[in-house]
């Protein structure tokens, strides 16, 4: 039976390699047949915004990466109280599912493994 993980974003996608590094974990995960659900809360929802622009800052879109999660047979979600509490509507986000705080409780519940990036 594969093993089942949730890796949490809870950071901002830029100032720090956090949010990028998170990616790369998810993708590893993902390549080697770990069921890998990633959730971008906090300020973690900032990489799900649509129309960054960092290149001012030598960075990369993480939305576009992040957006292509499913290629790696991840799925990705948005924790809604995060985007409500940041004042951002899920249209301006590439596409996730989103989970109240019950939703994710319930899916913590159900893997083996959290691993955290804050």
């Amino acid at each position: 039976m594969s093993k089942k993980v949730i890796v949490l974003i809870r950071t901002s996608p830029y100032g720090m390699a956090t949010a990028g590094e998170g990616f790369r974990a998810i993708i590893g995960l993902a390549g080697m047949g770990v069921e890998t659900h990633a959730v971008l809360a906090d300020d973690g929802v900032l990489v799900a915004l649509k129309d960054q622009s960092p290149e001012a800052l030598g960075m990369h879109k993480l939305s576009e990466a992040y957006s292509q999660l499913s290629d790696f047979g991840a799925r990705l979600y948005l924790h809604s109280p995060s985007l409500d509490a940041r004042g951002i509507s899920v249209q301006n986000c590439i596409t996730a599912e989103t989970l109240d705080d019950q939703a994710l409780a319930s899916l913590i519940a159900s893997v083996d493994h959290v691993i955290s990036f804050t």
